[in-house]
């Protein structure tokens, strides 16, 4: 699929984004409204007690905006519009989380339930619940590869989908965090996606040098921030090294050998759309 298709979306996709994100609000209000965020919560707990913590704790951290980064490094050149969507649509979905985490100060389960009610994995957080930045950064994540790969991008949606609930499995998060932070993603993912078909800067040579090498540079401390999940260091350094296999492959050994122009030259043509190829 060309990065350049990125914007020529179905006329369907954007109703049917917002139609999820109603059913999204939906639910939220539903379930806060019925009271039933903390049955649900000790529900989600006992679910998730059926795998071991060390899995929950490696499924929370694709919540992490870095893990995102890395995963993606290596593709960045071949879709300069999908990055920079993707990288618009994280600034917005979290300013907008930020501005929740402060408007509406939820305690987290830690601080309501007695330690031997439920499991806690990792660091014990007890403020700012609402909504789950986690879930916010992983369903942000989505919307730019639906709007290109459509259904082929479910795969993904699931791994959001999986992020959100660990946020549940390791005790940080209410089940209305989680429905929150899917919803605040999925809009602000959408609003970057149409911001950046309007602010095109961004897939410019320089700016994607730029935002390249502030992404390798955020991803190469993965491996010594855990976020409170220790048990998390295997997967986070094999997210890393993939991440900064990629950014060495894709774009410093072009480098070096077609030289600065030449790789500027690759980059350019991908981003007004003249590569040619397709998946």
């Amino acid at each position: 699929m060309k990065d350049a298709q990125l914007h020529d979306r179905h006329p369907w996709f954007d109703v049917g984004l917002l139609v999820t994100c109603l059913l999204l609000a939906l639910a939220l209000l539903a379930i806060w409204l019925g009271d039933a965020w903390q049955r649900g919560f000790l529900a989600g707990q006992a679910i998730s007690a059926a795998l071991p913590p060390v899995v929950w704790e490696s499924l929370t951290t694709l919540g992490d905006a870095r893990v995102q980064l890395a995963l993606l490094l290596p593709f960045c050149l071949r879709y300069p519009r999908v990055f920079w969507a993707l990288f618009l649509g994280a600034l917005l979905a979290g300013a907008i989380s930020r501005g929740f985490k402060t408007a509406v100060p939820l305690p987290r389960p830690a601080a309501v339930f007695d330690a031997a009610q439920i499991t806690i994995i990792g660091a014990k957080l007890t403020a700012h619940s609402f909504p789950s930045g986690h879930t916010v950064s992983a369903f942000s994540f989505v919307v730019p590869w639906l709007a290109l790969l459509g259904w082929r991008a479910a795969p993904i949606v699931v791994i959001a989908a999986l992020a959100g609930f660990s946020r549940i499995a390791v005790g940080a998060h209410w089940p209305v965090d989680v429905l929150a932070g899917a919803l605040v993603g999925l809009l602000g993912g959408w609003f970057g996606l149409r911001l950046s078909r309007r602010f095109d800067w961004g897939t410019g040579v320089r700016a994607h040098w730029a935002l390249v090498g502030i992404s390798a540079i955020a991803v190469a401390t993965l491996p010594f921030d855990g976020q409170g999940y220790p048990g998390s260091l295997p997967w986070r350094i094999a997210v890393c090294l993939w991440g900064l296999g990629g950014f060495v492959a894709v774009y410093l050994l072009p480098l070096a050998r077609l030289g600065w122009q030449g790789v500027n030259r690759e980059l350019a043509g991908l981003a007004a759309g003249q590569d040619g190829k397709a998946d």
